[in-house]
């Protein structure tokens, strides 16, 4: 069987191969080239002979267009050094694929949002370029000029700026930083008697107000209502309880071998809370935001979401937030221990034959990060500022004080965290999220799970030969 094309045979093999060849080709284009179009020649006429820099982005919505707004405004600075040409890749699996399909193509963009793993591949590849570099150079600068002296690494906020940090040295700079917080229903509260301006501080806490909340509408024979809502497989919250809990994710033990703590009783009691607050009728998960929809319906009275929610809600009654509930400890002001995870991306500036767009980018950075101009991406956004002066300036003094619930932001800063920085942690938390679902669906013992988990995420672990050297939030112990 087959056909001719001149003097060769095609046969059904040869035909079959050809297809699947034109569809690999199809898809690289997809992963790769789509979207970005000619990126590097367009909107040429707006840059008023400025040098243009191309921005890979995955920020949408009214996140986005507090990004627009704000690079609109450097583009038309100037005293800028660059003209911003962004691109946004419709969301960070897209802009991942593309990223990493950039180190074969050799055709990267100028900057671009990037988390921690995919950091660490371009160091290795000498691919982005060393933002310490970029500051040591400003400082000979400033002292050769007699200038005054800045060292911004003084000005990010201790956490981010270790999150940023590999091996001793700066590669990245924070960009769009959020933690998770509690969303409750004041109006709820003050119904069911709980006091609208106290929220839960503890786990034991947070069950409390649950069952005096399930426990009024029942007793009204009102249906449809209940306590706490949260999103089905929530990766993100189970590490931060964990955290919450004084629990570790992953650490080095005696013999060098990493090993989770997933089967540790800061990970067990994690993973009860949730299964008896379900269990008992306390909670109710949902697929993706159903939980956020259901409570600006006045259904759930807690949720648990991230800072950046705040932007996509406006419900009808009056919203508290707080920062997300701990363990007792009396030995800490309050009486309670708290820890989140940090979640979002970095910037990273790609290694460029012309320094005038290195130049330009690393001037881009400065300026968008910059004490104001940080306190104006989380009033947009509510991402968290990621310099120390913006968040002690006057300006988000004042709008704190405007918007109390903007203070839950700023209730974890001493005890941050981030999750580990190894290549293998994006294939475990997509296993952690199944052991979650198995776990809510099935009902048994959380022991057992949690000892299921460390087994198989502890295989592994064994054969992670990267490491994440940062020692110093205590995520991995070196």
């Amino acid at each position: 069987m087959g056909f001719k094309i001149g003097n060769h045979r095609i046969t059904g093999m040869d035909a079959f191969l050809i297809i699947v060849f034109i569809f690999w080709v199809l898809i690289t284009y997809q992963i790769f080239w789509a979207d970005t179009g000619d990126s590097k020649s367009q909107s040429q006429a707006n840059t008023n002979g400025k040098t243009e820099i191309v921005f890979w982005h995955a920020m949408g919505g009214p996140l986005g267009e507090a990004m627009d707004k704000l690079i609109n405004e450097y583009n038309n600075d100037p005293n800028s050094k660059c003209y911003v040409k962004t691109i946004n890749m419709g969301g960070y699996d897209t802009l991942q694929k593309k990223l990493l399909a950039s180190l074969i193509a050799d055709e990267a963009p100028d900057v671009a949002q990037c988390f921690e793993t995919l950091t660490k591949k371009f160091i290795k590849h000498e691919k982005i370029v060393c933002i310490d570099d970029l500051i040591n150079a400003d400082i000979e600068k400033a002292k050769s000029e007699n200038k005054p002296i800045e060292d911004i690494r003084n000005d990010i906020i201790p956490a981010l700026r270790i999150n940023n940090t590999f091996a001793g040295k700066l590669y990245s700079f924070p960009f769009n930083k959020s933690v998770q917080v509690l969303y409750y229903n004041k109006d709820m509260f003050k119904e069911v008697g709980l006091d609208p301006e106290k929220p839960p501080r503890t786990f034991n806490e947070l069950r409390a107000y649950c069952q005096t909340i399930v426990d009024y509408y029942k007793s009204k024979g009102i249906e449809g209502k209940y306590g706490y809502g949260c999103a089905k497989s929530n990766n993100w919250s189970f590490l931060n309880r964990i955290k919450a809990n004084k629990g570790y994710i992953v650490k080095r033990d005696n013999d060098g071998i990493l090993k989770c703590g997933f089967n540790e009783k800061a990970a067990i009691d994690s993973l009860s809370f949730l299964q008896d607050m379900l269990k008992d009728g306390l909670a109710k998960e949902g697929q993706a935001f159903d939980h956020q929809n259901e409570f600006i319906a006045g259904k759930c009275g807690i949720i648990e979401s991230s800072v950046t929610s705040k932007i996509y809600m406006n419900p009808d009654f009056r919203m508290g937030m707080a920062p997300v509930p701990g363990i007792e400890d009396e030995t800490l002001p309050g009486g309670v221990y708290r820890s989140t995870i940090l979640s979002g991306t970095n910037i990273c500036i790609f290694k460029n034959v012309d320094s005038k767009k290195i130049e330009g980018a690393w001037d881009f950075i400065k300026w968008f990060t910059n004490t104001e101009n940080g306190v104006k991406w989380s009033i947009g956004t509510t991402y968290m500022p990621v310099r120390v002066s913006s968040v002690n300036s006057g300006l988000m003094k004042a709008e704190m004080q405007k918007d109390p619930n903007l203070n839950a932001i700023y209730g974890y800063l001493d005890n941050l965290a981030f999750e580990p920085r190894i290549t293998a942690w994006f294939e475990i938390r997509d296993l952690i999220a199944d052991y979650l679902e198995r776990c809510t669906l099935e009902h048994k013992d959380p022991k057992s799970y949690c000892a299921e988990m460390q087994k198989d995420i502890d295989g592994m672990l064994k054969h992670v030969t990267d490491t994440d050297d940062n020692k110093e939030l205590g995520n991995v112990d070196m």
